[in-house]
């Protein structure tokens, strides 16, 4: 049976933790690259410009490229840094990408449900609380810089916070499939393209997201190491 708690399986588990940083940097680039058209109909004015794309998708799409980023200087900086203000920065990038995923998805629903309002009042209390929670948690990780160590060391991270996240956030992400389901179901036939669309696009992003979410989630449950939180 694996000793998590053993210093040459906490030192493998960091070499791990940091080879998967690099190896999502690379991947996000390779999505950026390949979905640029985007960016490019709005420059030429193909694509009509809304606020939503601002707030909301622009913010998911560049501030997770930026987590990666500042992830990578935490995990690579030699000289003295203000560790703390950096792990704030990497959580409130990280936390900004889902957090704005998530309510992008969640506008594409009540569009579906033609904006009324027995579908806005639930989903936006859901959405009030999921931002009041993920703001929260962008504050609850304290770093210090470790002479010893030569590099930023994580004193508290408070697990019980991140899971309440994590968990909520799954949530919230299947109570919107809920709603977009029920929608295409009783609007649309299955053989159309907008159903197609929307249940695929959504289905997809809740697997992706439930998968992500659960995997950091199960591993704080278990608490196995620091590496591992």
């Amino acid at each position: 049976m694996v000793n998590w708690s053993y210093p040459g399986e906490i030192a493998l588990d960091s070499d791990v933790f940091e080879r998967m940083i690099f190896i999502s940097l690379g991947v996000t680039i390779w999505e950026f690259f390949t979905t640029c058209d985007f960016e490019w109909s709005l420059i030429r004015g193909r694509r009509r410009f809304r606020w939503p794309l601002v707030f909301l998708f622009f913010l998911s799409r560049y501030c997770i490229l930026l987590a990666f980023i500042g992830l990578i200087i935490s995990i690579s900086i030699t000289t003295r840094v203000n560790c703390w203000a950096l792990y704030i920065f990497n959580s409130w990038a990280g936390n900004m990408t889902f957090l704005c995923s998530s309510t992008s998805l969640m506008l594409r629903t009540i569009a579906l449900w033609e904006r009324k309002l027995r579908i806005i009042a639930p989903l936006c209390l859901l959405c009030l609380a999921f931002w009041t929670i993920g703001y929260r948690t962008m504050f609850i990780v304290q770093a210090n810089w470790d002479d010893a160590a030569n590099g930023c060391i994580v004193t508290n991270a408070q697990p019980s916070l991140l899971n309440i996240l994590y968990f909520f956030n799954m949530a919230f992400d299947l109570t919107i499939l809920i709603y977009t389901y029920v929608a295409l179901t009783t609007k649309h036939t299955a053989r159309t393209d907008l159903w197609r669309l929307l249940f695929h696009d959504g289905l997809v992003y809740f697997l992706v997201t439930f998968g992500a979410n659960c995997i950091p989630a199960v591993f704080n449950v278990l608490n196995l190491n620091s590496e591992l939180l």
